[in-house]
């Protein structure tokens, strides 16, 4: 190809630091209207990807080589694919973000109403924006259509069927983990079944399962009876105060600039313009019990980020296994699974504490089915294109995991070619492998540990070269199964 490797990726290292940079600044209001640009060039070509695919297979290439570039193979996938529905991505995401409807006396759009929803107090509202968001959606497909068809037709143009690009995309073959997650399903519906109908009593004491709406199903997630013991006043404190005692510094010397006063919750993120010496991180401060997971790990992926070894390559340090970055963010918020945390650093008594883990397991519990779902609806999507029919599987999958009746319109919105609730699975099931080996080295409460601070950077030191997997084997563990993981919610659940 007429583009060197070298070259290749000096571009990718310059085009993630200007659309960081520029989505810094945008989500921070320091700039607006920011225009798009053609920053993928070169990248987008099929034949870059076929160029080190063939690389990759070349036998005189060492070992060490042939890592880093699969990692690259691996972006050049996805970027092909993403580069191929660009302008599609673009109208669905001007129709999500820019259409407009009037509901619950206010008027909205699509994606503002769907985060918004499940933090109405009111259930009347809550109705009134549900129904109308599912006509919106149900009435105008068109656009996540379309980019759901430009994204399998990628994939053909490599050569590549559903299950083969997730194996290129993750590493690892999706078959297996679906089995798995089919299993979690099962193995757990009793146990998350018992707690949703308690969560919605506590929401609201006529709710049961039966009568439950889904929205009233994702309020119970965000446990609304508890948001006095997760006070705003208390949260950067007890952050700040978890860092401190783990010996680690909360700016990363420098390193990481923290905003913690956006007055966006939707814009809290960590923004990496260069890894590790420039990472920005946003936060907006609020009670209960979902802004503290999304402070605890943001900051713990921030701090992840900003630490990686200066020295590796590039690819190592920016193109690896997404699942192995949300295992550290989830690390850092199932400190609210544990109740001496939450007896430390939020001064709860025992039985709030009690009741907080509770709910948060439930919380966690819920995602991780809600991605085993996801997962096993976006492959099937990604087999039959946006068809009659695809909307009535995913109520299907969906109701049946989440216990409650989804909502129509949704599901050619939520497929995924991508499949990166896949990796979602994987990433709870690398933050158990996480907590445990931390729990036999330091303790119960190895999160008050300074130990703890020099293993968490030890293992950011390494970046991204390894995969979710390898990481797991190193400790021990064979097989990332997100069973595990559910099975201990479900012990923190009591039940």
């Amino acid at each position: 190809m007429e583009l060197s490797l070298n070259a290749l990726v000096e571009r990718l290292d310059e085009q993630f630091f200007q659309r960081a940079t520029r989505a810094w600044r945008v989500a921070s209001g320091t700039q607006r209207d920011v225009p798009r640009l053609d920053e993928l060039g070169e990248l987008k070509r099929q034949d870059a990807w076929q160029a080190v695919n063939e690389v990759v297979d070349s036998p005189r290439v060492d070992e060490a080589k042939r890592a880093r570039l699969t990692l690259l193979k691996r972006h050049l996938a996805r970027a092909f694919v993403e580069a191929q529905r660009e302008e599609a991505t673009a109208k669905r995401a001007h129709f999500v973000e820019s259409h407009t409807f009037f509901a619950a006396a206010k008027t909205w759009t699509p994606l503002e109403a769907s985060r918004e929803l499940p933090k109405l107090a009111s259930r009347e509202s809550r109705l009134a924006l549900a129904s109308e968001l599912s006509l919106q959606l149900t009435a105008n497909p068109s656009t996540a259509a379309h980019q759901l068809d430009l994204g399998i037709e990628a994939l053909h143009a490599l050569k590549l069927t559903p299950e083969s690009y997730l194996e290129v995309l993750h590493g690892r073959a999706i078959a297996p983990r679906l089995e798995h997650a089919r299993a979690m399903l099962n193995a757990t519906a009793a146990a998350h079944a018992d707690l949703l109908g308690y969560a919605l009593k506590k929401v609201d004491p006529q709710l049961t399962a039966r009568t439950a709406r889904f929205h009233d199903a994702e309020r119970a997630t965000l446990a609304p009876w508890l948001f006095e013991s997760f006070r705003r006043e208390d949260l950067q404190h007890a952050v700040s105060r978890t860092l401190t005692d783990l010996n680690l510094s909360p700016n990363a010397d420098g390193r990481l600039t923290v905003d913690t006063d956006s007055r966006n919750a939707s814009t809290q993120h960590v923004f990496e313009l260069r890894v590790p010496d420039q990472i920005r991180l946003l936060l907006a401060p609020d009670m209960g019990i979902e802004t503290y997971a999304t402070w605890l790990s943001n900051w713990g992926l921030a701090l992840h980020r900003a630490n990686v070894g200066r020295t590796l390559p590039f690819v190592e340090r920016r193109l690896g296994d997404s699942a192995v970055l949300q295992a550290v963010g989830l690390l850092f918020e199932s400190c609210l699974l544990d109740e001496g945390w939450l007896k430390r650093y939020l001064r709860l008594t025992a039985s709030q504490a009690r009741e907080a883990a509770r709910a948060f397991a439930f919380r966690q519990l819920t995602a991780l089915r809600r991605a085993a779902a996801l997962s096993d609806f976006s492959l099937e999507a990604s087999k039959r294109g946006a068809v009659s029919g695809l909307d009535d599987e995913y109520v299907s999958r969906t109701s049946t995991a989440l216990g409650v009746e989804a909502p129509r319109g949704f599901g050619v919105f939520e497929a995924d070619v991508n499949n990166d609730a896949a990796l979602t699975l994987d990433a709870y099931a690398l933050e158990l492998v996480f907590r445990r080996e931390l729990r036999e080295r330091f303790n119960e409460d190895f999160w008050r540990n300074p130990a703890t601070g020099r293993w968490l950077v030890d293992l950011a030191s390494r970046g991204q070269r390894d995969d979710a997997a390898v990481i797991a084997r190193s400790y021990g563990t064979e097989d990332l199964n997100p069973l595990a993981a559910a099975n201990d919610r479900v012990a923190v659940m009591g039940l």
